[in-house]
């Protein structure tokens, strides 16, 4: 009944072990030298973070900020709603992106819990209030999709320590990201393939309001177990008992 409890922990043990990256300070170069060096960098990308022009997707998720992680997974979007499923596979959990607030279910009940389940990473890592800054880089194919890469660096909004990740978007997928990298802090990779644009069905992001906080709540009624028939030891007969 506590697997959901330890899930929960385990989800927001991950929040705080990005490393806040060591910048070296240049001094200011000269004009012809700087002129150069901004011909070379990359152009910076629109504002915002690289999924907020996909409110409405499916997808099978590989992998997450666990480091190693190369489970499958069904991810769902729908606003500001995201459905994941649990890592053992036994239920799901619906988080809210705005709130942070997550809702998780499975055979041994339901809970509450303020903090976002960690498969909702990266949609809960650009939260109201941080700062995103894109820069746009080189081309590269994942997964046979021809993808614009992209280094997303996201800072303050009460953030410890700022996050750097490398988004892979695909062009034939209107530049949805299928592959996300942690540059900084635990090198994870997430990837996302038989990705699926529109809106999704509403009831996969019901959840009961009344689960308690933090507390796994037991269904409401528990079938009880058919009891065993008694047995007894079986009597020897008589061709048996002539042997």
């Amino acid at each position: 009944m506590f697997r959901i409890a330890f899930v929960f922990l385990a989800g927001c043990l991950l929040v705080p072990v990005f490393h806040m990256p060591a910048e070296a300070q240049a001094t200011e170069p000269a004009t012809d030298a700087k002129a150069s060096a901004e011909a070379a960098t990359p152009a910076a990308a629109t504002t915002g973070f690289p999924f907020d022009s996909f409110p409405e997707f499916s997808a099978i998720m590989v992998g997450s900020v666990m480091v190693g992680d190369q489970r499958e997974s069904h991810i769902y979007r729908s606003g500001n709603w995201l459905r994941t499923e649990s890592a053992e596979g036994i239920g799901y959990f619906i988080t809210d992106l705005d709130t942070l607030d997550t809702y998780g279910l499975s055979l041994t009940g339901c809970m509450h819990d303020t903090h976002p389940y960690f498969r909702a990473f990266p949609f809960s890592a650009a939260r109201p209030g941080r700062k995103v800054e894109r820069v746009l880089g080189g081309k590269e194919t994942v997964d046979g999709h021809a993808c614009q890469m992209e280094d997303v660096t996201i800072s303050g909004g009460g953030l410890m320590n700022t996050m750097m990740l490398r988004f892979w978007e695909a062009e034939d997928l209107h530049g949805f990201p299928i592959k996300i990298a942690v540059l900084k802090g635990p090198h994870a990779v997430v990837q996302y393939k038989n990705v699926v644009v529109g809106p999704q069905d509403p009831t996969l992001f019901m959840h009961p309001n009344s689960c308690k906080m933090g507390v796994p709540q037991p269904p409401a009624k528990i079938p009880a177990a058919a009891p065993r028939p008694k047995t007894s030891p079986a009597k020897p007969t008589a061709d048996n008992s002539q042997k």
